[in-house]
Protein backbone atom coordinates (compact mmCIF):
# COMPACT_ATOMS: atom_id res chain seq x y z
CA UNK A 1 0.00 0.00 0.00
CA UNK A 2 2.83 2.32 -0.20
CA UNK A 3 1.24 4.07 -3.37
CA UNK A 4 -1.89 5.15 -0.87
CA UNK A 5 -2.04 8.54 1.05
CA UNK A 6 -1.64 7.60 4.35
CA UNK A 7 -1.14 10.12 7.27
CA UNK A 8 -0.24 9.97 11.05
CA UNK A 9 -1.70 12.29 13.58
CA UNK A 10 -0.43 12.73 17.35
CA UNK A 11 0.88 14.62 19.84
CA UNK A 12 3.51 17.05 18.88
CA UNK A 13 6.18 16.07 20.82
CA UNK A 14 5.55 12.10 19.82
CA UNK A 15 8.34 10.05 19.50
CA UNK A 16 6.40 6.60 18.57
CA UNK A 17 3.61 6.92 15.80
CA UNK A 18 1.86 3.58 15.82
CA UNK A 19 -1.27 4.25 14.03
CA UNK A 20 -1.88 5.99 10.58
CA UNK A 21 -5.18 6.30 8.55
CA UNK A 22 -6.24 6.58 5.23
CA UNK A 23 -9.72 7.11 3.91
CA UNK A 24 -11.41 6.74 0.00
CA UNK A 25 -14.78 6.98 -1.23
CA UNK A 26 -16.00 3.88 -2.93
CA UNK A 27 -18.29 4.10 -6.13
CA UNK A 28 -21.20 2.48 -4.00
CA UNK A 29 -20.99 6.28 -1.85
CA UNK A 30 -19.81 3.99 0.80
CA UNK A 31 -16.45 5.14 2.62
CA UNK A 32 -13.45 2.74 3.00
CA UNK A 33 -11.15 3.38 6.28
CA UNK A 34 -8.24 2.07 6.71
CA UNK A 35 -6.61 1.80 10.17
CA UNK A 36 -2.62 1.03 9.56
CA UNK A 37 -0.81 -0.28 12.64
CA UNK A 38 2.65 -1.23 12.86
CA UNK A 39 3.57 -4.69 12.57
CA UNK A 40 5.07 -4.65 16.10
CA UNK A 41 5.14 -8.62 16.34
CA UNK A 42 6.95 -8.68 12.81
CA UNK A 43 9.77 -7.75 15.28
CA UNK A 44 8.84 -9.48 18.37
CA UNK A 45 8.93 -13.29 18.43
CA UNK A 46 6.68 -14.62 20.73
CA UNK A 47 8.98 -15.87 24.21
CA UNK A 48 12.02 -13.78 22.61
CA UNK A 49 13.89 -11.89 25.70
CA UNK A 50 12.46 -8.71 23.75
CA UNK A 51 9.16 -10.13 24.07
CA UNK A 52 9.67 -11.39 27.93
CA UNK A 53 10.85 -8.04 28.96
CA UNK A 54 7.85 -6.42 26.92
CA UNK A 55 5.42 -8.54 28.78
CA UNK A 56 6.97 -8.00 32.38
CA UNK A 57 6.72 -4.22 31.17
CA UNK A 58 3.22 -4.29 30.31
CA UNK A 59 2.94 -0.87 29.37
CA UNK A 60 5.38 2.05 28.47
CA UNK A 61 4.86 4.64 31.36
CA UNK A 62 4.34 8.30 30.13
CA UNK A 63 5.95 10.98 32.64
CA UNK A 64 5.87 14.52 32.41
CA UNK A 65 9.80 14.68 31.88
CA UNK A 66 10.15 11.92 30.03
CA UNK A 67 9.06 7.75 28.61
CA UNK A 68 9.56 4.60 29.85
CA UNK A 69 9.31 2.82 26.48
CA UNK A 70 7.92 -1.14 26.94
CA UNK A 71 10.14 -1.89 24.05
CA UNK A 72 13.60 -0.97 23.38
CA UNK A 73 14.20 2.95 21.59
CA UNK A 74 14.94 1.54 18.48
CA UNK A 75 12.64 -0.31 17.91
CA UNK A 76 9.76 1.98 19.23
CA UNK A 77 10.96 4.69 17.70
CA UNK A 78 12.53 4.01 14.58
CA UNK A 79 11.78 0.35 13.19
CA UNK A 80 8.49 -0.37 13.98
CA UNK A 81 7.48 3.63 14.27
CA UNK A 82 5.52 4.92 11.17
CA UNK A 83 7.75 7.66 10.09
CA UNK A 84 6.97 9.57 7.07
CA UNK A 85 8.49 8.65 3.88
CA UNK A 86 9.36 5.12 4.97
CA UNK A 87 8.27 2.05 4.27
CA UNK A 88 6.99 0.00 7.55
CA UNK A 89 5.35 -3.06 8.23
CA UNK A 90 1.54 -2.67 8.93
CA UNK A 91 -1.39 -4.63 9.65
CA UNK A 92 -4.12 -2.76 8.22
CA UNK A 93 -7.89 -3.00 8.84
CA UNK A 94 -10.13 -2.21 6.00
CA UNK A 95 -13.46 -1.12 7.16
CA UNK A 96 -16.23 -0.21 4.80
CA UNK A 97 -19.16 2.49 6.36
CA UNK A 98 -22.41 3.04 5.02
CA UNK A 99 -22.75 6.79 4.04
CA UNK A 100 -24.83 6.79 7.61
CA UNK A 101 -21.84 4.89 9.52
CA UNK A 102 -22.98 1.51 9.72
CA UNK A 103 -20.24 -0.97 9.37
CA UNK A 104 -21.12 -3.50 6.71
CA UNK A 105 -17.39 -5.00 5.66
CA UNK A 106 -14.00 -5.57 7.24
CA UNK A 107 -11.59 -7.28 6.05
CA UNK A 108 -7.48 -7.27 7.81
CA UNK A 109 -3.80 -7.78 5.99
CA UNK A 110 -0.46 -7.50 6.78
CA UNK A 111 0.59 -4.66 4.89
CA UNK A 112 3.55 -2.31 3.88
CA UNK A 113 3.16 1.74 3.72
CA UNK A 114 5.16 4.78 3.53
CA UNK A 115 3.31 7.50 5.40
CA UNK A 116 2.95 10.49 3.70
CA UNK A 117 2.87 13.47 6.32
CA UNK A 118 3.72 13.59 9.90
CA UNK A 119 0.75 15.84 11.32
CA UNK A 120 0.34 16.98 15.18
CA UNK A 121 -2.94 17.69 16.47
CA UNK A 122 -2.40 21.33 17.29
CA UNK A 123 -1.84 22.01 13.45
CA UNK A 124 -4.60 19.52 12.20
CA UNK A 125 -6.74 21.55 14.73
CA UNK A 126 -5.75 24.74 13.28
CA UNK A 127 -6.58 23.58 10.12
CA UNK A 128 -9.54 22.55 10.98
CA UNK A 129 -10.79 26.30 12.51
CA UNK A 130 -8.97 28.13 9.67
CA UNK A 131 -11.38 26.37 7.13
CA UNK A 132 -14.59 26.79 9.58
CA UNK A 133 -13.55 30.14 9.46
CA UNK A 134 -12.73 30.56 5.61
CA UNK A 135 -16.33 28.23 4.94
CA UNK A 136 -18.58 31.03 7.17
CA UNK A 137 -16.26 34.09 5.57
CA UNK A 138 -17.50 32.81 1.92
CA UNK A 139 -21.14 31.75 2.89
CA UNK A 140 -21.49 35.16 4.25
CA UNK A 141 -20.40 36.14 0.87
CA UNK A 142 -22.14 33.80 -0.94
CA UNK A 143 -19.44 31.89 -2.62
CA UNK A 144 -18.34 28.61 -1.22
CA UNK A 145 -15.88 27.34 0.54
CA UNK A 146 -12.51 25.80 -0.99
CA UNK A 147 -8.86 24.61 -0.58
CA UNK A 148 -7.17 28.06 -1.04
CA UNK A 149 -6.56 28.85 2.53
CA UNK A 150 -4.93 25.22 3.22
CA UNK A 151 -0.89 25.43 3.73
CA UNK A 152 -0.75 21.86 3.47
CA UNK A 153 -0.81 19.47 -0.25
CA UNK A 154 -4.32 19.96 -1.45
CA UNK A 155 -4.48 15.60 -1.42
CA UNK A 156 -3.81 16.18 2.62
CA UNK A 157 -6.32 18.71 3.14
CA UNK A 158 -8.71 16.72 0.80
CA UNK A 159 -8.00 14.09 3.22
CA UNK A 160 -8.43 15.53 6.28
CA UNK A 161 -12.32 17.18 5.06
CA UNK A 162 -12.76 13.75 4.54
CA UNK A 163 -11.51 12.54 7.72
CA UNK A 164 -13.78 14.97 9.70
CA UNK A 165 -16.73 14.60 7.96
CA UNK A 166 -16.72 10.62 8.21
CA UNK A 167 -15.52 10.72 12.49
CA UNK A 168 -18.77 13.21 13.28
CA UNK A 169 -21.09 10.20 11.39
CA UNK A 170 -19.26 8.23 13.62
CA UNK A 171 -19.37 9.58 16.95
CA UNK A 172 -22.84 10.65 16.55
CA UNK A 173 -23.80 7.11 16.19
CA UNK A 174 -21.57 5.81 18.70
CA UNK A 175 -23.79 8.17 20.99
CA UNK A 176 -26.93 7.15 19.47
CA UNK A 177 -26.49 4.01 20.82
CA UNK A 178 -25.90 5.18 24.64
CA UNK A 179 -21.41 5.66 24.94
CA UNK A 180 -21.15 7.86 27.38
CA UNK A 181 -19.02 11.29 26.45
CA UNK A 182 -16.68 12.32 29.53
CA UNK A 183 -14.50 15.21 28.87
CA UNK A 184 -11.82 14.44 31.65
CA UNK A 185 -8.68 16.81 30.56
CA UNK A 186 -5.29 15.52 31.49
CA UNK A 187 -2.96 17.89 33.50
CA UNK A 188 0.35 18.33 31.24
CA UNK A 189 3.18 19.61 33.21
CA UNK A 190 5.05 22.93 31.39
CA UNK A 191 8.74 22.48 31.17
CA UNK A 192 11.75 24.53 30.29
CA UNK A 193 14.86 23.78 28.58
CA UNK A 194 16.30 22.83 32.02
CA UNK A 195 13.20 20.11 32.57
CA UNK A 196 12.16 22.71 35.56
CA UNK A 197 8.49 22.88 36.28
CA UNK A 198 7.01 26.70 34.89
CA UNK A 199 3.46 25.68 35.13
CA UNK A 200 1.44 23.35 33.92
CA UNK A 201 -2.13 23.16 31.95
CA UNK A 202 -5.62 21.12 31.54
CA UNK A 203 -5.41 19.34 27.92
CA UNK A 204 -9.02 18.98 26.62
CA UNK A 205 -9.52 17.08 23.62
CA UNK A 206 -10.24 18.84 20.83
CA UNK A 207 -12.01 17.98 17.28
CA UNK A 208 -8.58 16.87 16.06
CA UNK A 209 -7.96 14.34 19.17
CA UNK A 210 -11.53 12.78 18.70
CA UNK A 211 -11.59 12.20 15.14
CA UNK A 212 -8.42 9.90 15.42
CA UNK A 213 -10.00 8.42 18.79
CA UNK A 214 -12.82 7.65 16.79
CA UNK A 215 -10.91 5.46 14.31
CA UNK A 216 -9.32 3.86 16.35
CA UNK A 217 -12.26 3.09 18.62
CA UNK A 218 -13.87 1.79 15.48
CA UNK A 219 -10.32 -0.86 14.49
CA UNK A 220 -10.22 -2.18 18.06
CA UNK A 221 -14.39 -2.64 17.50
CA UNK A 222 -13.55 -4.82 13.97
CA UNK A 223 -10.55 -6.77 15.37
CA UNK A 224 -12.77 -7.65 18.52
CA UNK A 225 -15.81 -9.10 16.45
CA UNK A 226 -13.47 -10.26 13.63
CA UNK A 227 -11.35 -12.78 16.71
CA UNK A 228 -14.74 -13.55 18.49
CA UNK A 229 -16.14 -14.63 15.16
CA UNK A 230 -13.65 -17.27 14.45
CA UNK A 231 -13.69 -18.39 18.46
CA UNK A 232 -10.75 -17.34 19.25
CA UNK A 233 -9.88 -16.97 22.60
CA UNK A 234 -8.06 -13.18 22.82
CA UNK A 235 -7.30 -10.15 25.59
CA UNK A 236 -10.76 -7.97 25.48
CA UNK A 237 -10.81 -4.58 27.20
CA UNK A 238 -13.95 -4.73 29.09
CA UNK A 239 -15.86 -2.25 31.40
CA UNK A 240 -18.07 -3.81 33.59
CA UNK A 241 -21.50 -1.91 34.38
CA UNK A 242 -21.43 -0.01 38.14
CA UNK A 243 -22.53 -1.49 40.94
CA UNK A 244 -26.04 -0.63 42.35
CA UNK A 245 -24.27 1.12 45.79
CA UNK A 246 -22.01 3.11 43.22
CA UNK A 247 -25.04 4.35 41.27
CA UNK A 248 -26.99 5.39 44.58
CA UNK A 249 -23.94 7.46 45.33
CA UNK A 250 -23.94 9.56 42.45
CA UNK A 251 -27.81 9.85 42.33
CA UNK A 252 -27.67 11.17 46.37
CA UNK A 253 -24.71 13.40 44.88
CA UNK A 254 -27.06 14.63 42.14
CA UNK A 255 -29.76 15.54 44.28
CA UNK A 256 -27.85 17.40 46.99
CA UNK A 257 -26.50 19.00 44.18
CA UNK A 258 -30.18 20.28 43.25
CA UNK A 259 -29.57 18.97 39.50
CA UNK A 260 -31.64 15.73 39.12
CA UNK A 261 -34.07 14.31 41.38
CA UNK A 262 -33.32 10.55 39.83
CA UNK A 263 -33.23 7.05 41.16
CA UNK A 264 -30.70 4.67 40.58
CA UNK A 265 -32.92 2.15 38.17
CA UNK A 266 -33.33 4.72 35.84
CA UNK A 267 -29.37 4.91 35.68
CA UNK A 268 -28.69 1.53 35.30
CA UNK A 269 -31.67 1.12 32.80
CA UNK A 270 -30.46 3.81 30.66
CA UNK A 271 -27.01 5.33 29.27
CA UNK A 272 -29.33 8.30 27.86
CA UNK A 273 -30.09 9.43 31.31
CA UNK A 274 -26.74 9.51 32.22
CA UNK A 275 -25.16 11.26 29.21
CA UNK A 276 -28.47 13.78 29.25
CA UNK A 277 -27.03 14.55 32.81
CA UNK A 278 -23.24 15.19 31.43
CA UNK A 279 -24.62 17.28 28.76
CA UNK A 280 -27.32 19.39 30.70
CA UNK A 281 -23.74 20.10 33.45
CA UNK A 282 -21.10 20.88 30.31
CA UNK A 283 -19.79 24.44 30.91
CA UNK A 284 -21.23 24.90 33.81
CA UNK A 285 -19.29 25.53 37.28
CA UNK A 286 -20.63 21.84 38.16
CA UNK A 287 -19.48 19.78 35.42
CA UNK A 288 -15.82 18.98 37.20
CA UNK A 289 -17.48 18.01 40.36
CA UNK A 290 -20.49 15.82 38.16
CA UNK A 291 -17.67 14.24 36.47
CA UNK A 292 -15.59 13.35 39.13
CA UNK A 293 -18.59 12.12 41.18
CA UNK A 294 -19.38 10.21 38.08
CA UNK A 295 -16.18 8.45 37.48
CA UNK A 296 -15.88 7.69 41.30
CA UNK A 297 -19.22 5.49 40.30
CA UNK A 298 -17.80 3.83 37.84
CA UNK A 299 -15.96 0.40 37.80
CA UNK A 300 -12.62 0.68 36.42
CA UNK A 301 -11.63 -1.07 32.61
CA UNK A 302 -9.74 -4.07 32.40
CA UNK A 303 -8.05 -6.88 30.11
CA UNK A 304 -9.64 -9.99 30.53
CA UNK A 305 -10.77 -12.90 27.71
CA UNK A 306 -14.48 -12.76 29.61
CA UNK A 307 -17.15 -12.31 26.77
CA UNK A 308 -18.34 -8.85 28.56
CA UNK A 309 -18.86 -5.67 26.75
CA UNK A 310 -17.20 -2.00 27.66
CA UNK A 311 -19.72 -0.33 29.59
CA UNK A 312 -19.04 3.43 28.62
CA UNK A 313 -18.51 2.93 25.20
CA UNK A 314 -22.22 0.47 24.50
CA UNK A 315 -20.01 -2.77 22.77
CA UNK A 316 -20.45 -5.73 23.23
CA UNK A 317 -17.25 -6.86 21.77
CA UNK A 318 -14.04 -4.73 22.11
CA UNK A 319 -10.43 -5.14 22.45
CA UNK A 320 -7.13 -2.84 22.15
CA UNK A 321 -5.39 -3.27 19.06
CA UNK A 322 -3.96 -0.13 18.02
CA UNK A 323 -1.19 0.53 19.95
CA UNK A 324 1.06 -2.25 20.30
CA UNK A 325 4.10 -0.23 20.92
CA UNK A 326 3.24 0.53 24.07
CA UNK A 327 0.96 -1.64 25.28
CA UNK A 328 1.20 -5.57 25.57
CA UNK A 329 -2.58 -6.66 25.48
CA UNK A 330 -2.20 -4.99 21.76
CA UNK A 331 0.51 -7.24 21.01
CA UNK A 332 -1.08 -10.15 21.88
CA UNK A 333 -4.01 -9.72 19.44
CA UNK A 334 -1.98 -8.71 16.52
CA UNK A 335 -0.19 -12.22 16.80
CA UNK A 336 -3.80 -14.00 17.18
CA UNK A 337 -4.28 -12.18 14.46
CA UNK A 338 -2.29 -14.48 12.25
CA UNK A 339 -1.93 -17.65 14.37
CA UNK A 340 -4.83 -19.98 12.47
CA UNK A 341 -3.63 -23.72 12.65
CA UNK A 342 -1.59 -23.02 15.91
CA UNK A 343 -2.76 -24.23 19.33
CA UNK A 344 -5.23 -21.57 21.26
CA UNK A 345 -4.21 -20.24 24.39
CA UNK A 346 -6.26 -21.49 27.01
CA UNK A 347 -8.51 -19.16 28.89
CA UNK A 348 -6.44 -20.00 32.10
CA UNK A 349 -3.25 -18.51 31.07
CA UNK A 350 -5.57 -15.35 29.35
CA UNK A 351 -7.03 -14.65 32.52
CA UNK A 352 -3.35 -14.61 33.98
CA UNK A 353 -1.97 -12.18 31.28
CA UNK A 354 -5.02 -10.34 31.42
CA UNK A 355 -4.55 -9.80 35.70
CA UNK A 356 -0.90 -8.76 35.10
CA UNK A 357 -1.57 -6.12 32.07
CA UNK A 358 -4.31 -4.68 34.37
CA UNK A 359 -2.20 -4.38 37.68
CA UNK A 360 0.68 -2.43 35.47
CA UNK A 361 -1.86 -0.43 33.96
CA UNK A 362 -2.87 0.80 37.06
CA UNK A 363 0.70 1.20 38.19
CA UNK A 364 1.73 3.37 35.11
CA UNK A 365 -1.08 5.32 35.99
CA UNK A 366 -0.75 5.79 39.74
CA UNK A 367 3.27 6.67 38.79
CA UNK A 368 2.25 9.37 35.99
CA UNK A 369 -0.35 10.49 38.91
CA UNK A 370 2.08 10.52 41.46
CA UNK A 371 4.95 12.75 39.51
CA UNK A 372 2.44 15.21 38.22
CA UNK A 373 1.69 15.75 41.74
CA UNK A 374 4.92 16.20 43.11
CA UNK A 375 6.10 18.46 40.07
CA UNK A 376 2.95 20.43 40.90
CA UNK A 377 3.92 20.56 44.76
CA UNK A 378 7.64 21.85 44.05
CA UNK A 379 6.46 24.30 41.44
CA UNK A 380 3.96 25.79 44.22
CA UNK A 381 6.88 25.88 46.81
CA UNK A 382 8.88 28.36 44.63
CA UNK A 383 5.57 30.55 44.48
CA UNK A 384 3.73 30.78 47.46
CA UNK A 385 1.75 33.84 47.90
CA UNK A 386 0.91 33.10 44.27
CA UNK A 387 -2.86 33.27 43.66
CA UNK A 388 -5.36 31.13 41.40
CA UNK A 389 -8.79 30.81 40.58
CA UNK A 390 -10.04 27.47 41.83
CA UNK A 391 -12.56 25.08 42.07
CA UNK A 392 -14.29 23.29 45.09
CA UNK A 393 -13.86 19.22 43.79
CA UNK A 394 -14.65 17.88 47.88
CA UNK A 395 -14.76 18.31 51.28
CA UNK A 396 -14.93 16.88 54.83
CA UNK A 397 -14.51 17.92 58.21
CA UNK A 398 -10.99 19.26 57.88
CA UNK A 399 -11.84 21.68 55.31
CA UNK A 400 -12.40 22.06 51.57
CA UNK A 401 -10.47 20.56 48.55
CA UNK A 402 -10.19 22.50 45.43
CA UNK A 403 -8.45 22.69 42.34
CA UNK A 404 -7.02 25.59 39.78
CA UNK A 405 -8.23 26.51 36.70
CA UNK A 406 -5.31 27.97 34.90
CA UNK A 407 -2.71 25.42 37.25
CA UNK A 408 -4.65 22.22 38.09
CA UNK A 409 -2.62 21.85 41.71
CA UNK A 410 -4.97 20.29 44.17
CA UNK A 411 -4.75 21.26 47.81
CA UNK A 412 -6.90 21.79 51.25
CA UNK A 413 -8.51 24.70 52.30
CA UNK A 414 -8.32 24.29 56.22
CA UNK A 415 -11.47 24.59 57.68
CA UNK A 416 -9.69 26.39 60.69
CA UNK A 417 -8.39 29.22 58.15
CA UNK A 418 -12.13 30.41 56.95
CA UNK A 419 -12.14 32.96 59.45
CA UNK A 420 -15.07 35.36 58.61
CA UNK A 421 -17.47 32.78 60.68
CA UNK A 422 -17.15 29.22 62.70
CA UNK A 423 -17.91 26.78 59.58
CA UNK A 424 -18.76 23.17 59.94
CA UNK A 425 -19.35 20.20 57.53
CA UNK A 426 -22.42 18.99 56.42
CA UNK A 427 -21.62 15.32 55.75
CA UNK A 428 -25.91 14.87 54.45
CA UNK A 429 -25.88 18.41 52.48
CA UNK A 430 -22.09 17.58 51.13
CA UNK A 431 -21.47 21.39 52.20
CA UNK A 432 -19.05 23.42 54.66
CA UNK A 433 -21.68 26.04 56.09
CA UNK A 434 -20.85 29.18 58.63
CA UNK A 435 -23.26 28.94 61.67
CA UNK A 436 -23.92 32.29 61.79
CA UNK A 437 -24.11 33.56 58.39
CA UNK A 438 -25.44 30.29 56.68
CA UNK A 439 -23.11 30.93 54.13
CA UNK A 440 -22.52 27.70 52.31
CA UNK A 441 -19.75 25.84 50.58
CA UNK A 442 -21.10 23.73 47.81
CA UNK A 443 -19.21 21.36 45.24
CA UNK A 444 -18.60 22.81 42.33
CA UNK A 445 -18.18 26.69 43.65
CA UNK A 446 -15.21 28.86 41.70
CA UNK A 447 -13.06 30.66 44.54
CA UNK A 448 -9.98 32.89 44.63
CA UNK A 449 -7.40 31.34 46.62
CA UNK A 450 -3.44 31.90 48.00
CA UNK A 451 -1.21 29.38 48.00
CA UNK A 452 0.12 29.13 51.74
CA UNK A 453 1.87 25.89 52.12
CA UNK A 454 3.31 22.72 49.88
CA UNK A 455 4.87 20.10 51.50
CA UNK A 456 6.83 17.63 49.17
CA UNK A 457 7.39 15.33 51.61
CA UNK A 458 3.76 15.56 53.01
CA UNK A 459 2.46 15.87 49.35
CA UNK A 460 0.16 18.41 50.37
CA UNK A 461 -0.78 21.84 49.12
CA UNK A 462 -2.63 24.36 51.56
CA UNK A 463 -4.51 27.29 49.90
CA UNK A 464 -6.34 30.21 51.82
CA UNK A 465 -9.61 31.43 50.53
CA UNK A 466 -8.57 35.25 49.48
Amino acid sequence: LTHQVAITIDPFDAKDFDDAVSLDKMDNGHWLLVVHIADVAHFVPEGSPIDLDARDRGTSVYLPDRVIPMLPEVLCNSLASLQPNKVRFTNSVFMEFTPDGVRCNTMIRKSAIRSTARLNYDEVQEYKDGRRQTSEDREGSGLGASLESCRLPSDICRLLDSLFELSRILRARRKSRGALEMNMPDIKIDLDDDGKVVGAHAEVQREANQMIEEFMLSANEAVAEHLAAKDVPFLRRIHKNPSYRKIKEFTDFLRIMKLDDLEPEELLESRFVIQRILDKTKGTTAESAVQFSLLRAMQRAVYSPEEEGHYALSSDCYTHFTSPIRRYPDLTVHRLLWSEGRKKRDNSSLYLLGLHCSERERRAEDAERDLVKLKLIDFMSRTLGMQLDAVITGMNPSGIFVQGIEIPAEGLIPIVSLADDNYRFDRLARSIVGRRTNHEFRLGDRLRVEVVKADPDAREIDFRRV
